[in-house]
């Protein structure tokens, strides 16, 4: 992708820019015109934070060609002006003003000169802490009015860092400590209406399943998890009322499904016995299938059975001496999907098997890549990869190929999983 650095001269394009806007302006456009429609935004004094946030997450959303502004050319002094971004070949253009409380935006058609649409947003316009999420909600209004896609960026994605589970924005920002020191957190998973979160705690050699909400902080074990052995890899149903994890014991390890919308009624799903370990539930999004890893073939691979544990098969194909185990399955949310890691000539890769087509395609390369999850528009994933030395989060997206590094952390981090869409915008 071509990098173009323009000087534009107010005088030369728009003879109405010095009333408009500075006098210079300085544009990193990224884009080639006709690929994806460019995007331009554009904000008033004081908005400097709430610009950054919309450029990066529409950016990050990999559906728009982003004229990025250096800082000091991104300010709106006057009237939007659409007549400069026209001439450059950007589609759209963001215009964003202070308003009592908080952000009043507009979304400029720059070809036709319309306003297309406009929001008044409440938001503390400092853009920190948890108030960001409202920011990144005006950014998925935005992705969608343009694409008709619901964007991303209200997501936030949970993830294992040492000893504790953390979460940070789906834009690699304000990560925070999620578990509280009570164990060695690991695996986590979001229940369907980003409230809750569930997670493996080891106490003393035994693991349980600990279910906290992410707003009161009321945390409880859930039934089933805390009768010996280590309960492993939970995963909330589709409708939030039933969980699926793996319990380990001396006898082996199995699926259990359990109520927790009752806090009852714990079944088994698999009876492998010693030989044949099950583990890495995914529910189907309509919640009919699981599918899992099992080992009962000698080797890893990934099955699928019917909810109630009956009807268990093979579901991805495997050459048996050409690749190794395969683990931790994730179910895309649109169904058409699953992601998996599986070991490849000496390495480990994030692999996609695609339902439609029955065909199975190696996304990564380079490094060691573990434990994909899906964003919830079954577009991105996020995995960890030791592609720059040690363990850290990526996301891929499996349209464009595009690679990036969530943030940067010290210390090892695992078993990332993207929540659902946070909340619903206010306007």
């Amino acid at each position: 992708m071509n990098r173009v650095a323009l000087l534009l001269c107010a005088a030369i394009l728009a003879p109405s820019l010095a009333q408009a806007q500075d006098d210079r302006i300085r544009l990193g456009i990224q884009y080639q015109a006709g690929v994806r429609p460019g995007i331009v935004v554009m904000a008033q004094p004081g908005l400097d934070s709430v610009r950054k946030i919309v450029e990066r997450d529409l950016d990050f959303s990999d559906r728009f060609e982003i004229a990025f502004l250096e800082a000091d050319a991104g300010t709106l002094t006057g009237p939007f002006n659409p007549a400069l971004f026209k001439t450059l070949g950007v589609t759209w253009g963001v215009e964003l003003q202070l308003a009592e409380g908080g952000v009043a935006a507009r979304l400029h058609h720059l070809p036709s000169g319309e306003v297309r649409e406009q929001w008044l947003r409440m938001l503390d316009v400092r853009g920190e802490g948890d108030a960001r999420m409202m920011i990144h909600r005006l950014s998925d209004d935005i992705t969608e009015t343009v694409t008709a896609t619901r964007g991303i960026a209200a997501t936030r994605i949970f993830f294992s860092l040492e000893k504790d589970v953390w979460r940070v924005d789906s834009d690699g920002a304000n990560a925070q400590r999620v578990s509280r020191g009570t164990g060695i957190a690991m695996s986590p998973t979001v229940s369907p209406d980003g409230q809750r979160v569930a997670f493996t705690e080891l106490r003393d050699y035994a693991g349980v399943v600990v279910l906290q909400n992410l707003l009161s902080g009321a945390r409880q074990q859930v039934p089933g998890t805390n009768v010996g052995g280590q309960s492993i890899t939970p995963q909330f149903s589709p409708n939030g009322r039933e969980m699926t994890f793996a319990r380990s014991t001396e006898e082996g390890t199995d699926l259990f499904a359990v109520d927790i919308a009752q806090s009852c009624c714990v079944r088994r799903l698999t009876t492998g016995g010693k030989l044949a370990a099950s583990f890495s539930p995914t529910y189907s999004p309509d919640g009919r299938r699981i599918a899992f890893a099992t080992d009962r073939g000698g080797s890893a691979q990934i099955f699928v059975m019917d909810a109630d544990g009956s009807n268990q098969r093979g579901l991805v194909p495997f050459d048996y001496g050409q690749t190794g185990p395969s683990h931790s399955p994730d179910w895309s949310p649109d169904g058409s999907a699953i992601a998996f890691h599986r070991d490849v000539a000496g390495g480990r890769q994030i692999h996609v098997h695609e339902f439609t087509t029955g065909r199975t395609r190696t996304v990564t390369t380079s490094g060691r890549n573990e434990d994909p999850s899906w964003a919830p528009d079954a577009r991105h994933l996020v995995f960890t990869s030791t592609r720059t030395g040690r363990n850290q989060l990526w996301i891929l997206d499996l349209e464009s190929g595009r690679m990036r590094q969530l943030m940067t952390l010290t210390g090892k981090v695992r078993l990332a999983a993207w929540s659902p869409r946070v909340g619903q915008p206010t306007s």
